[in-house]
């Protein structure tokens, strides 16, 4: 696999994803994997360039909670940007292209799990989000368009998220599913030989 680069976020999304076809269980699902998170990373790069674009700008042209709104968007996308070359690093590099059979099934479902734990953190901080709304509407409260801003974009940010992260939570179900058939068989035939003395 090779680095991140700037043609990944070009070229991503408009990959086919076979989740239909079946050849070979644990080729295709590698392969469906791979197509999976390339595709979660692209779009979740292009949400960060998305708030980047419009936050720098935005922060010349708004005053009020609009400025404080933009700021806040921007560091979203700087902090968004991190953690995708992150999940890059990490899983593809390091864990799932080096590891054998059993382990990127692990590896996948590590992602499965931590994209559950991400879904808890979009709702928190959609939760979070009108909380800081409702600062800025308390009477006497110091800085409201500081919490008005920053609580439109912390929900903002997380309804987006919340929206992504199911639907690639779905995606990577469903690749499991699809191949864990062939995977119960492999461990019924490993634990099989086992029973027998063979290792």
């Amino acid at each position: 696999m090779k680095p991140l680069s700037w043609r990944f976020f070009f070229t991503t999304l408009t990959v086919d994803l076979p989740l239909e076809e079946i050849v070979d269980e644990v080729r295709d699902f590698d392969e469906r994997f791979g197509i999976i998170l390339r595709k979660h990373l692209a779009l979740l790069g292009w949400w960060c360039f998305l708030n980047l674009a419009i936050g720098v700008p935005g922060m010349f042209l708004f005053k009020g909670w609009l400025w404080y709104f933009m700021l806040m968007n921007m560091t979203w996308g700087i902090i968004n940007f991190a953690v995708v070359l992150w999940i890059f690093d990490h899983v593809f590099l390091r864990r799932f292209v080096e590891g054998n059979v059993f382990q990127r099934f692990e590896v996948q479902r590590h992602v499965e799990q931590m994209l559950l734990l991400n879904i808890g953190l979009d709702t928190a901080y959609i939760f979070a989000g009108l909380w800081l709304k409702a600062l800025a509407a308390i009477p006497g409260m110091p800085y409201p368009e500081l919490w008005l801003g920053f609580g439109w974009s912390v929900i903002l940010q997380g309804a987006f998220l919340f929206v992504h992260d199911n639907i690639f939570h779905y995606l990577h179900r469903a690749n499991f599913r699809k191949c864990k058939p062939f995977l119960e068989d492999v461990m019924e035939t490993q634990m099989e030989l086992r029973r027998e003395g063979v290792t």
